[in-house]
């Protein structure tokens, strides 16, 4: 069945980190209001960096609430990859043009988008073994997931940057 308690220090490891991660965000974002808010993909890349790190928040908040049921945490992370999944097909269809145009290096966008799909398939798997009641696969998911959210999030402000610095 698998229970949340072994994963405890793993999710309030990951929640602190995430809330310090998307104060450092706003900061960052806010040093370059101009060029973001300016560019359809500078201002997507960083909402989405703050989303993706208080999606990361609200998971371990969830994972952290005392007593609940597996299959009801099963559910709120599916909403949560439901989410992510449809603002996935959204932007792809609504910025694929515009990230077309951007200036950067074809490699980057073939190792971003699988990363991006393979967090997203980890959490949704996470999700749907939680909800079956099957913690055993469903929590070493959902770290896997959160990883690599962590990663993409990192990777997302980086670029970000370097981008509106140039």
């Amino acid at each position: 069945m698998g229970d949340a308690a072994p994963w405890e220090a793993f999710y309030v490891m990951a929640g602190g980190a995430a809330a310090v991660l998307t104060g450092l965000i706003f900061v960052a974002v806010t040093l370059h209001v101009g060029p973001i808010i300016g560019s359809v993909l500078h201002r997507d890349r960083a909402w989405s960096s703050v989303a993706i790190l208080a999606s990361q928040l609200i998971i371990a908040m969830a994972v952290l609430v005392p007593e609940q049921p597996v299959r009801a945490l099963g559910i709120e992370i599916l909403a949560i990859a439901a989410f992510w999944a449809i603002r996935t097909i959204r932007v792809t269809r609504d910025l694929s043009g515009a990230m077309r145009r951007l200036d950067r290096p074809n490699i980057s966008w073939q190792v971003e988008w699988p990363a991006w799909i393979a967090w997203l398939v980890a959490l949704t798997g996470a999700a749907v073994a939680l909800v079956a009641e099957n913690g055993d696969v469903g929590f070493p998911l959902l770290a896997l997931a959160m990883v690599g959210m962590f990663g993409f999030a990192i990777w997302s402000a980086w670029v970000l940057v370097s981008e509106v610095a140039d």
